[in-house]
């Protein structure tokens, strides 16, 4: 089992969430409030269940991720893929403004969109494009799907949440947006300062019908965004909305014209899901095929190789999200939200809940279904609920960053073969320092629901942040004196040993 195989980490989470329901008991949400109840331990078979559930659930963002693959293993047969990423690369004589234009593409989409998974298509490229220009694998996934994660941070559609603690789109806005605005700046610096890129000595080719693969990633983009973009609920434009509507009433003959061609599943623009992105997908590797005269034969076995190389991903979705359904299904999280929802400092309590919360439920929507209407039955003081909103969306986002579940990371780590391991050890000091700011600026917002225990608690990170750092600089000092004293060991050595090779060849001259 390779090092990197991400796997082993889904399936030791699976097992320690096994062991968690044989030691809680669960509880359910009652007339009267939480209602404790006995062991529902996670066996065996109900495992297999639940991944037929999570299957069944997540169908649509496993077909997504498989037309991801065929739209790649199109691109990859057109033979002009990796010129256009070469010259795409070529560009950019200054390298860290791609870093740049990566992490704000990424970042403020996703908080505009409110769709983790809906930017996936473009991550692949924009790591190959970060790879050519010299950055590693961790900077690259960081950059790409690590401005993902901290763009769902900000996002500013929640629609659950608001539903649960009854707030809207605007409820604490300029919060989300300052802490949008310190978490990606601090990403970006976070990577140029923390790089060397490699010297790549690009130089641009030649390529002979490279533009219509640069312009399937440009029009899926554009209809990505105005597909997906909540008009309605964000500025209450029901302009697309309308239109399609005229377009559907639109018969001839008492039959919508619309329909008959379109079909009945298209639906208007800022109404997209998933499963519109993958039909839109799949439509352009349609299209670059034919543009590319690619036979029939070829582009089914473009579609074969696609699903082969993409089903290890769709299946980190299966599996990680079977832990979701496990641990629902259990109801052994509800005792742990209902003991520690019961803590004074409500503030701390949040913050602790809202990040288990992103370990045991890795997707945001039923994470925050189940997790926030908890906290709500638990929870009397009615008037931290917008606090609550901001904490909950901020730290569970930010915990993706390390889960063992984070479906997003786990797939870049196995597509840059980056072991788990290997990715805490780059990343915890970054985690750690906006952990710190999400802490300052919950208890500025929360005020009178702060207590000693939350000043503890953020004195101690501050300490062992500081100290990691310190630590870190020390073994990052000393390292490289030991190396420099054995190579200057060998050089030594090797002068020593010249001359007499150099006689040697003298005197055999001579004879």
């Amino acid at each position: 089992m390779k090092k990197y195989n991400v796997f082993k980490v889904l399936l030791i989470a699976l097992f320690v969430a096994i062991i968690c329901s044989f030691l809680i008991p669960q509880s359910q949400i009652g007339y009267t409030g939480i209602e404790k109840g006995l062991i529902n331990p996670i066996t065996f078979v109900d495992s297999i269940s639940n991944g037929l559930t999570s299957f069944s659930v997540f169908i649509s963002s496993f077909i997504y991720i498989l037309s991801i693959g065929i739209f790649y293993a199109v691109l990859k047969k057109t033979d002009k893929y990796d010129d256009v990423i070469n010259n795409t690369a070529a560009k950019f004589k200054n390298k860290k403004l791609f870093i740049v234009i990566s992490v704000l593409i990424f970042g403020l989409l996703t908080a505009v969109i409110g769709e983790i998974f809906a930017l996936l298509f473009l991550v692949p490229a924009f790591i190959d494009i970060a790879k050519k220009l010299g950055y590693n694998s961790k900077q690259a996934i960081l950059s790409t799907v690590g401005a993902i994660i901290i763009g769902s941070t900000g996002s500013l559609y929640t629609n659950y949440a608001n539903q649960i603690l009854k707030t809207t789109v605007s409820s604490n806005i300029v919060v989300k947006l300052i802490i949008l605005a310190i978490y990606l700046l601090a990403l970006i610096l976070f990577v140029i300062l923390g790089s060397k890129p490699v010297d790549t000595k690009l130089e641009k080719k030649k390529v002979a019908k490279g533009l219509p693969i640069s312009i399937a990633f440009d029009v899926i983009l554009v209809l990505l965004i105005v597909g997906m973009v909540p008009w309605n609920a964000y500025f209450g434009f029901e302009g697309f909305t309308d239109f399609h509507n005229a377009l559907v009433d639109f018969k001839l003959f008492k039959v919508s014209l619309f329909n008959a061609v379109l079909g009945t599943t298209l639906v208007a623009f800022g109404e997209w899901t998933i499963y519109s992105l993958t039909v839109l997908i799949l439509v352009v590797s349609v299209v670059l095929a034919i543009i590319y005269r690619i036979k029939v034969d070829g582009l089914l076995e473009s579609i074969s190789q696609g699903i082969r190389k993409s089903l290890p991903y769709a299946m980190i979705l299966i599996i990680a999200n079977t832990i979701l359904v496990g641990v629902y299904n259990s109801g052994f999280f509800i005792t742990v939200i209902d003991s520690v929802g019961k803590m004074k400092d409500s503030i701390l309590s949040s913050v602790t809940l809202s990040g288990l919360s992103a370990l045991v439920y890795p997707d945001y929507t039923y994470a925050s279904q189940f997790t926030l209407s908890t906290l709500a039955a638990v929870i009397s003081k009615t008037a931290i609920f917008t606090t609550l909103a901001v904490i909950f969306q901020v730290v569970y986002s930010l915990v993706l960053l390390v889960s063992p579940t984070s479906v997003l990371l786990l797939m870049a780590l196995r597509y840059e073969q980056v072991s788990y391991k290997d990715w805490f050890k780059y990343i915890y000091k970054f985690f750690l320092g906006l952990l710190i700011v999400l802490l300052v600026i919950a208890m500025i917002i929360g005020g009178k629901y702060v207590k000693t225990i939350s000043y503890v608690v953020l004195a101690v990170l501050v300490v062992i942040l500081a100290l990691l750092f310190v630590l870190t600089g020390n073994k990052k000092t000393a390292k490289p004196s030991k190396k420099l004293v054995k190579k200057e060991v060998k050089k030594e050595v090797t002068k020593k040993k010249t001359p007499k090779k150099t006689a040697k060849k003298k005197n055999n001259k001579k004879k």
